[in-house]
């Protein structure tokens, strides 16, 4: 889980490219990823396909079955459970140094994303909307002292992003995770610890 020790692709910028469509949705979990169809879409040769699609399966966001190629991870709820659990305990570490560190500059690039998220919460587009969660919470924890501990956070959430996810399923759903985003950020400006961390713990504990 931990990015700098992950192989490179031999394109960035493909390895980019599928890693946004998958997170955008755009290729649904458990859909098989076929080299000549990526290469055709993404106008790329076979041995970046597949280097791009490696790399991917490094980070848990595709899986690789022997004699039959890359998929999209398909994640059970109890996988979810296990990553969360995970998460919950690294972003306890990572809070305190993240509200000491936020700056008012961080926080009003965190309320947009945060207003983008609730915007969207009128629509319910699963897959943006699970997105723009994502872009919230690495935003945030890229404000962790810990360099490392803020990526593989990050990195875990990724992996999360292709989970079911229950509570998407309904509007008030939506609205409390939306309200959840919103009182992170006065903790934030208010500098109250104990507040942010309490906050952080139940909003990244739901999953169902």
């Amino acid at each position: 889980m931990l990015g700098d020790v992950h192989t490179r692709p031999k394109s960035q910028a493909l390895f980019d490219k599928i890693r946004a469509d998958i997170l955008e949705g755009q290729f649904a979990p458990g859909h098989w990823l076929k080299l000549l169809d990526l290469e055709r879409r993404y106008g790329a040769r076979r041995s970046e396909v597949r280097s791009a699609l490696s790399s991917l399966s490094e980070r848990g966001i595709v899986e690789y079955s022997k004699n039959r190629g890359f998929s999209v991870f398909q994640r059970s709820p109890e996988e979810v459970r296990e990553l969360t659990e995970i998460i919950v305990a690294l972003e306890a570490t990572a809070a305190p140094s993240i509200v000491e560190r936020a700056t008012p500059q961080d926080i009003e690039a965190l309320e947009a994303l945060a207003r983008e998220f609730d915007a969207l919460t009128e629509h319910v587009n699963h897959a943006q909307l699970r997105l723009k969660n994502y872009q919230f919470h690495g935003q945030l924890n890229s404000l962790a002292a810990n360099a490392l501990l803020g990526k593989t956070v990050r990195t875990l959430r990724e992996c999360s992003v292709l989970g079911p996810f229950n509570r998407y399923a309904s509007y008030q759903g939506l609205k409390e995770s939306s309200r959840e985003h919103f009182a992170l950020l006065d903790a934030l400006r208010r500098k109250d610890v104990p507040t942010f961390s309490r906050i952080l713990h139940d909003h990244a504990s739901h999953v169902d």
